[in-house]
């Protein structure tokens, strides 16, 4: 009897254990696939952040370089515009400077012609005495001739008396002509001092013409110059929207790659840690270290979650803490990638393999090698990136592990 006893729970022990088995797996299962699900649809999510990142980096970008050019046009603008306000300040003195030449003419020829009216009144008062006293000689000649000459005591007295006459007629006669000579000169001057007024008068006028040209075309630029800068400010606000999108997008991305970084779910491996090793022993060249850092490919992180260290296609990366695999898939960023967990919150990942080695669930131990190195996802040349999260959060792997 007790043996049918023990061959009968034995019989449902071989039943029941299998299907038990069947059931755990099945769950294990269950829950990869969950979390890989989980994982891919954030892989997703991340991949449209970075993509928006992009597309607004290059709209900034674009944006910039219109800026650029109009500040440069904006600035040829200025600096014709000076160039032209020099010359406006060059014809205005040289105008200043003949409105003081005219007017100095102006007064060279009001005294001028007083003085020609006071050289025509003088030639005009010796012509009208000089007209007189040979009137009056005239007169008086023919008939008092004879008493003159009977008068006279001598022939001396004679011709004196003739001459004293020749004289005064010589005198009035060199003075209306050197009163005439001195009316002709101031005449002349006069002209000429006219003729220069109306030089200094049209070159005014050109000099006028002139400035008024380039008045125009600095009035036509001033106009060109607020353009360019309603261009320039319509073009920083879009800057500013394009960049505070771009700060709400990479705020995105760094909370899908938290909880990227949470589903790796480090707490479902049961074993203790002791340390990290270097995960590629022959190759301590870090080309990017953690943290901000100009974007080097199009797509890639500006805000590094990792260390990249170059080594050759193919390289040997080895798991840098003993642990189980929760995550072994691609992603368009970080191409080829595993992340195993370790346990007390910590778990490493690896990006950018050629070949990975290893599947989700499978135990590894320190220094395995679980995958090669590559160049795959957003990458600029053969390196792994090599992070470490703790408590789902990235931080720098130089405070854990050094070559």
């Amino acid at each position: 009897m007790e043996k049918e006893q023990f061959l009968l729970k034995y019989i449902k022990f071989v039943i029941i254990f299998p299907l038990i088995v069947i059931m755990i797996v099945g769950m294990r299962l269950s829950v990869y696939a969950s979390v890989n699900e989980e994982i891919e649809q954030l892989e997703m999510e991340r991949q449209q952040a970075l993509e928006m990142i992009e597309g607004l980096k290059s709209s900034i970008s674009e944006v910039q370089e219109d800026i650029d050019n109009l500040t440069i046009e904006k600035n040829d603008i200025q600096g014709y515009i000076k160039s032209l306000d020099g010359q406006i300040n060059i014809l205005t003195n040289e105008i200043t400077a003949f409105e003081r030449k005219i007017e100095e003419k102006i007064v060279d020829i009001e005294e001028t012609r007083i003085s020609l009216e006071q050289a025509k009144e003088a030639c005009e008062q010796q012509y009208e005495a000089m007209k007189l006293r040979i009137r009056y000689m005239y007169e008086n000649g023919k008939s008092n001739i004879l008493e003159i000459f009977i008068g006279l005591e001598s022939m001396a007295e004679m011709l004196k008396q003739a001459t004293f006459m020749e004289a005064v007629y010589t005198y009035d006669r060199n003075m209306l002509d050197e009163y005439t000579a001195i009316k002709d000169e101031i005449a002349r001057k006069e002209n000429v001092l006219e003729a220069e007024l109306n030089n200094l008068e049209l070159m005014q006028a050109e000099l006028r013409t002139q400035k008024e040209k380039i008045d125009n075309i600095v009035n036509r630029k001033k106009g060109e110059l607020i353009e360019k800068n309603g261009e320039i400010s319509d073009a920083l606000v879009n800057r500013k929207d394009y960049e505070e999108e771009l700060e709400q997008q990479e705020k995105l991305l760094n909370e899908i790659e938290e909880e990227i970084a949470k589903a790796a779910n480090p707490d479902r491996y049961t074993g203790t840690i002791s340390g990290f090793i270097w995960p590629c022993p022959d190759y301590n060249r870090i080309s990017s270290y953690f943290g901000p850092r100009p974007q080097p490919v199009p797509g890639a992180s500006t805000n590094h979650k990792g260390i990249d260290l170059t080594a050759s296609y193919g390289t040997a990366i080895l798991a840098s803490a003993s642990g189980m695999v929760t995550t072994a898939t691609h992603s368009n960023s970080a191409g080829n990638y595993i992340v195993i967990a370790h346990g007390n919150g910590m778990s490493t990942v690896y990006m950018h393999c050629s070949l990975l080695l290893v599947s989700v669930g499978d135990n590894v131990e320190q220094g395995e090698m679980i995958a090669k190195v590559g160049s795959t996802g957003y990458s600029s040349g053969n390196h792994l990136h090599f992070g470490i999260i703790k408590n789902g959060t990235y931080v720098d792997p130089l405070e854990y592990v050094s070559d």
